[in-house]
């Protein structure tokens, strides 16, 4: 699976938990999207980061 590595942009993104606001870093598309560690709900995208953001 060598191939499908590179075949994809890795992409830091900010999630959220939409009930606690807990937020935390994930990459995509080699992490799936977490489930917040205080109250268990699915995270969501709150943001793309990107570098040299001001």
């Amino acid at each position: 699976m060598e191939i499908f590595k590179n075949r994809y942009k890795r992409e830091a993104v900010e999630v959220v938990c939409p009930l606690c606001k807990h937020s935390q870093i994930v990459y995509f598309p080699e992490e799936e999207m977490p489930c917040c560690p205080k109250c268990k709900k699915k995270m969501i995208v709150k943001e793309v980061l990107t570098e040299g953001k001001y």
